[in-house]
């Protein structure tokens, strides 16, 4: 039936209608001959009196009369499945259920000229649009299914109407199983935790009914799997009459791009060794901050640190780093923790802090640093000399602040190390 465009005329695709007429009085074979194929359509036709001796398989439209000779059932049998079986006669009325079911239209069984070109020609648009609907599915499936988001098509109760093949991938489910279900059922969820409504998308379908137009999401959807991150862009769609039919969604899974993208921020803003924040992102962050925010600094150094690491080796040193970057998140787990560098840390504390809240806190943390190197060896000689500012308001440039904690912990070392000291302004001009 589909023939190949050779020609120049820009078309999705020919189709060469065999036609068989059997039994059909010569006047009603000549208007159906003189109808006009429409467009991409050729049309063949064959004649015949009866059935007898006339092979019908390769038939894609049937007119017959049922004096020809094979009733409709038989007709049907004799042309196949596919094709557009039409039987002529008069009294329709008396045919049985099962006749009916065998054909898809019944004629009269005497057809003038005019009769006759009015049918085919009704006929032949019922045929096209039966081939156009074929292509237009064809070609949304291939559409679809060729795409790697997720696409699908939900009614307005939210079952799945058509899906495609990546969306399949995704759930590990067939488009046949995937028919008529919900979402739960689908993405591998008890009722409960769909009703629940949490990682499930009920609030944007939602939101996509009232807006009237296709909006875009970042949404998370919970499935066997784990928890998915999604770009979806929602449709509405509606029937002739402007009623709501369902919706259309098209997802791009950025599951693995966003855990990779994150993966690459927490490096460029963490230290590698402690997992600590770095000094680069420390000024990045903290510049901003101390605009608008009291800051206090705790400016860290260890004692002795370079003679462990002579004696016992950097991975002493470093297992000395790792564990003393654990105490630092342990005591102050509200504030910020950087590793500026080689054996140098400081914490910031954001907001509101006077001594009298931070002293006791540095008192707990210098006994669980002492008790921390004492229990191992390589470590017994350290300590940590901390200096401590606190910005007395908000605005205070970073700089400055980082600049006094470093003061305030050459003031600690100088006074015999292992000790915290709070910054004062007379200690500027002896350690400048």
């Amino acid at each position: 039936m589909y023939l190949r465009n050779e020609g120049c005329e820009p078309c999705m695709y020919k189709c060469n209608l065999n036609i068989y007429l059997v039994g059909i009085e010569p006047e009603a074979a000549v208007a159906i001959k003189a109808v006009e194929p429409l467009e991409w359509f050729t049309h063949k036709v064959f004649t015949a009196d009866s059935f007898a001796g006339f092979d019908v398989q390769g038939a894609d439209v049937l007119v017959f009369k049922a004096s020809a000779g094979a009733g409709a059932e038989r007709a049907r049998e004799l042309a196949g499945e596919r094709a557009v079986c039409v039987i002529c006669r008069d009294d329709a009325s008396g045919m049985s259920c099962r006749e009916l079911a065998a054909v898809d239209e019944v004629w009269p069984g005497r057809l003038a000229f005019d009769t006759a070109k009015l049918l085919f020609a009704r006929l032949m648009k019922k045929v096209k649009l039966k081939k156009d609907a074929w292509l237009w599915e064809m070609e949304l499936q291939s559409v679809i299914d060729t795409s790697m988001d997720l696409i699908w098509f939900k009614g307005r109760y939210g079952e799945h109407w058509r899906v495609n093949d990546a969306f399949c991938q995704i759930v590990n489910k067939t488009k046949e199983d995937i028919r008529g279900k919900q979402h739960y059922y689908i993405w591998g969820l008890s009722k409960e935790e769909y009703q629940a409504g949490k990682f499930v998308c009920l609030e944007t379908e939602q939101d996509v009914k009232k807006a009237g137009r296709t909006c875009r999401f970042r949404e998370h959807v919970k499935g066997q799997d784990g928890l998915r991150e999604m770009i979806t862009l929602k449709t509405p769609l509606y029937d002739e009459d402007g009623e709501f039919l369902g919706t259309v969604g098209v997802a791009k899974d950025i599951t693995k791009e966003e855990a990779y993208r994150k993966k690459l921020l927490k490096q460029a803003q963490t230290d590698e060794l402690t997992g600590l924040l770095n000094r680069r992102y420390c000024f990045f962050k903290l510049e901003k901050v101390a605009r608008c925010e009291q800051l206090a600094i705790c400016y860290m150094d260890l004692d002795f640190f370079k003679e462990v690491n002579d004696r016992f080796g950097h991975q002493a040193g470093d297992d000395a780093l790792v564990g003393f970057a654990g105490l630092l998140r342990q005591n102050f787990p509200e504030a910020m923790h950087v590793r500026m560098g080689g054996d140098e840390f400081i914490v910031v504390m954001r907001g509101e802090t006077g001594r009298e809240s931070i002293q006791p806190q540095l008192d707990t943390f210098m006994e669980n640093v002492h008790e921390f190197f004492d229990r191992t060896e390589e470590f017994q000689g350290l300590s940590v000399s901390v200096g401590v500012v606190i910005g007395e308001e908000a605005g205070v440039p970073l700089e400055i602040l980082l600049h006094q904690g470093d003061i305030a912990m050459y003031e600690a070392k100088n006074s015999g190390k292992n000790r915290y000291c709070f910054y004062s302004d007379d200690m500027y001009g002896a350690n400048r």
